[in-house]
């Protein structure tokens, strides 16, 4: 072996270490959990420097915790509650995160035939989610809240920027989508601190940024009845999954699961017409899958085949 041989050996060598260097111990992982939105939120990036990861995290959710008063239906001074009081009897100034939600919620709506809606709040109160007693309600006390509910009950005015309620009974709960919007927006958080490769995680609203080190991100989906078994394993890049399901918030009356999702239609647990234990969604954006994951579950199966995306994962009930 000659001199010029040699030399392009040792480069070759170099020029292997520094790839296995940069791939392998350059690029860290750093993770931090912490409560946003009711929920344990967690944010993972991988990044090179320890100091640029910690700065995107901590914006990251200092946006999220910053939507939270906003979106927060139970604070009295949250700009949610303020439409609640107010709009059936005035127009009320939206923030633009307020506007973009429910320009998202209320398109989900039409797109779902009402299957999503931000108005069903009066019949989840009477079941006593969110606040009471959990009990199951007759059915005239449901037909009496139903006067309530409505999508269209909602007058988005996006010229003005302004929001109405037409029924003096309605009331926006924004739990179907706000954690969605927190993670896309957390997202954004990131991007602008050079983060090219993170995982945000809001109670199983999760957004896959980019790769894990030249890999798709892993995302498992448990068994509703069995946390400890795994029922399925998607792989995401740059998209987002979300799950909805009968199992978190419910509670039984006479051997009868009663969950918090409801069909806007007949104010009845969706899981005791649809006969599902979870349906998990696959999104270009976390709002859209949170979104669309309950439009699903209140739908069913057969119904949700007029969506688009057809990343769907039902999991029929065991029990």
């Amino acid at each position: 072996m000659n001199k010029k041989q040699r030399g392009l050996l040792i480069l070759a060598a170099l020029g292997l270490g520094w790839w296995l260097l940069d791939s392998f111990v350059l690029w860290q992982e750093i993770s931090e959990q912490r409560y946003a939105l009711h929920t344990l939120t967690e944010i993972k990036v991988i990044c090179r420097s320890r100091f640029q990861g910690r700065r995107a995290i901590d914006a990251a959710f200092a946006r999220m915790k910053e939507l939270e008063k906003k979106f927060n239906y139970f604070a009295p001074d949250s700009e949610l509650a303020q439409i609640n009081q107010k709009a059936f009897r005035q127009e009320i100034p939206l923030s633009a995160d307020m506007h973009a939600i429910l320009t998202l919620a209320l398109a989900g709506s039409e797109i779902s035939g009402g299957a999503f809606d931000i108005t069903v709040t009066p019949i989840s109160r009477l079941y006593g989610f969110g606040a009471g007693q959990k009990q199951a309600p007759d059915q005239r006390n449901i037909q009496n809240q139903l006067q309530g509910v409505g999508w269209q009950n909602v007058r988005l005015d996006s010229q003005k920027q302004t929001v109405r309620l037409l029924q003096p009974r309605a009331q926006l709960d924004l739990g179907g989508i706000a954690k969605g919007y927190a993670v896309d927006e957390a997202v954004k958080v990131l991007r602008r601190h050079g983060i090219h490769s993170a995982l945000v995680n809001a109670g199983g609203n999760i957004y896959a940024l980019g790769q894990n080190r030249g890999k798709p991100w892993r995302i498992a989906i448990r068994n509703p009845r069995a946390s400890e078994e795994t029922l399925q394993v998607f792989e995401l890049r740059d998209e987002a999954c979300a799950t909805s399901g009968d199992y978190e918030q419910y509670f039984t009356e006479d051997g009868r699961r009663y969950a918090h999702i409801f069909n806007p239609q007949t104010g009845r647990p969706a899981n005791l017409e649809n006969q599902l234990a979870s349906v998990t969604v696959i999104a270009d954006s976390a709002a859209r899958a949170d979104l669309l994951s309950t439009a699903c579950f209140v739908l069913g199966e057969k119904k949700s085949a007029i969506f688009p995306e057809r990343k769907f994962f039902y999991n029929p009930l065991a029990d």
